[in-house]
């Protein structure tokens, strides 16, 4: 019966931890979301919510903006592309034009015009 008698008195023991440590936690959760710490974080919460849109809006435009300019630029390495290939066959004609005159220099060096 002693047996008993200490496996009931252990299992009250235990109930009671068990029913003080479920208090001080529903006193611990109703203190933590009720707390002006807690408030204020809930507080900058919905704030950050309703700057969410605003800053999707400011990155879109951004965005787009960006992508303008990247078409100007491409735009312009379009024509600065044509422009070098219109320099480069000016150049080749001028070469040909020294090549010919170098041709008529030495012709005339060598009295033949």
């Amino acid at each position: 019966m002693t047996d008993y008698n200490k496996l009931l008195e252990m299992w009250r023991d235990e109930k009671k931890k068990r029913q003080i440590a479920e208090g001080e936690l529903s006193i611990i959760k109703g203190i933590g979301n009720n707390s002006p710490e807690m408030k204020a974080l809930k507080e900058e919460v919905e704030r950050f919510k309703k700057e969410i849109p605003m800053i999707r809006e400011d990155v879109q435009v951004e965005l787009l903006q960006k992508d303008k300019r990247i078409l100007d630029l491409q735009t312009i390495d379009k024509h600065h592309q044509k422009l070098n290939g219109e320099l480069m066959a000016d150049n080749k004609k001028l070469s040909k034009q020294i090549q010919d005159l170098d041709k008529v220099q030495e012709l005339r060096s060598k009295g033949i015009l």
